[in-house]
């Protein structure tokens, strides 16, 4: 997996933010992609400083396989939704009644719900600790999972779906951060990725298989019920064997941290490029010929728009010597950028096969 990358970055200076107030999104992930070097310092984030303060051996064996079990289980479930939803979206939308603009939605909104909330997600979860945020993602997906078995109206389904593509991104916000936390590097936690990563593309495929049966048999909300049910299994596993983060204090404490360790007018402007775009993206999908319409061109406007107010802040913020999303100088490192190109087109591509494979 990415960690054996460590020994080859290296990039002596880093603006003085990074140092003094180091919280980009995932910091975990930074500390999985070994970018330690780029800032100096061994603990640099709420949940990167963590993963290497606790020893391996206040973890047992069984502890580790239970976490990678249940981090990966919730992915699996997460997947397999998914998965119903492609194989039985004919079904879903003449049960349901959804006009033809809403067809795609069910498929398309948990994405772009996931998309625009993730960095945001990270850096709540580089803040508060990465227990936490993925308890509360996972239960959400959990309860709303089961409600989307329950809907009577097609907007009832889409509203829900988007609420559990937020808790998506709690969940893999900070369950990379879980990892790193519990499983020292080497061999283990390679091992532990590839768990995470194997469950997803699994979990879709079986969720096809399974939802074909489902819809042709007892019906499509039985998977909702199944998988959702799952899901709040799993969750109560967590709460039970997820590594504990460290107090967050009083209250007071804790709206100091979400106030001061997060930047939120760059996650606002990430989330804004992300959404923008993706749900211009879906909107095309379902007839090409709307990318004529004035609000497609608006979104579209509005996405590109975004980006570069994303890098002016982040220089400004990181000049400042105030916290940053993504410092822009981290992408200047050949092995991070190449790193999360090719995760960002490997998981398009995977994502884009499946979807075609369902249609044949």
């Amino acid at each position: 997996m990415a960690t054996q990358t460590q020994t080859i970055l290296q990039q002596p200076v880093i603006p003085a933010v990074v140092a003094m107030d180091p919280h980009p999104p995932l910091a975990a992930d930074r500390d999985a992609l070994g970018l330690r070097s780029l800032s100096g310092d061994d603990d640099t984030s709420a949940t990167g400083g963590e993963c290497d303060r606790i020893p391996e051996e206040s973890a047992s064996r069984l502890q580790k396989v239970v976490v990678v079990f249940q981090l990966s289980g919730v992915n699996f479930s997460l997947s397999a939704v998914n998965g119903l939803i492609i194989v039985g979206l004919p079904r879903i939308a003449e049960d349901l009644a959804l006009p033809p603009s809403l067809t795609f939605w069910p498929a398309s909104v948990s994405s772009l719900a996931t998309s625009a909330t993730l960095l945001l997600a990270g850096s709540v979860a580089d803040a508060l600790g990465p227990r936490a945020v993925d308890l509360t993602g996972c239960f959400l997906c959990g309860a709303f999972m089961l409600g989307c078995g329950l809907a009577k109206e097609g907007e009832q389904l889409v509203g829900m779906r988007a609420v559990t593509g937020v808790g998506q991104a709690m969940h893999l916000a900070s369950s990379v951060a879980l990892v790193t936390k519990i499983v020292a590097r080497g061999r283990g936690r390679n091992v532990s990725f590839a768990c995470l990563g194997l469950s997803q593309p699994l979990g879709f495929s079986f969720g096809l298989v399974l939802g074909g049966v489902l819809v042709d048999t007892i019906g499509w909300r039985a998977g909702f019920y199944i998988y959702g049910g799952l899901t709040v299994l799993l969750s109560a596993i967590g709460c039970v064997s997820l590594p504990k983060s460290e107090p967050l204090g009083s209250l007071r404490d804790l709206s100091h941290l979400i106030r001061r360790k997060v930047d939120w007018v760059g996650a606002l402007l990430a989330s804004s490029f992300m959404a923008f775009l993706s749900y211009f993206l879906a909107v095309i999908s379902g007839d090409m010929y709307r990318i004529r319409e004035p609000g497609s061109i608006v979104f579209l406007c509005l996405g590109v728009m975004s980006l570069p107010f994303f890098v002016a802040w982040v220089h400004r913020q990181v000049r400042r010597g105030r916290p940053a999303l993504i410092p822009n100088s981290f992408w200047r490192n050949a092995s991070f950028a190449s790193i999360c190109a090719t995760i960002s087109v490997t998981f398009a591509v995977l994502n884009s096969l499946e979807l075609f494979a369902s249609l044949l």
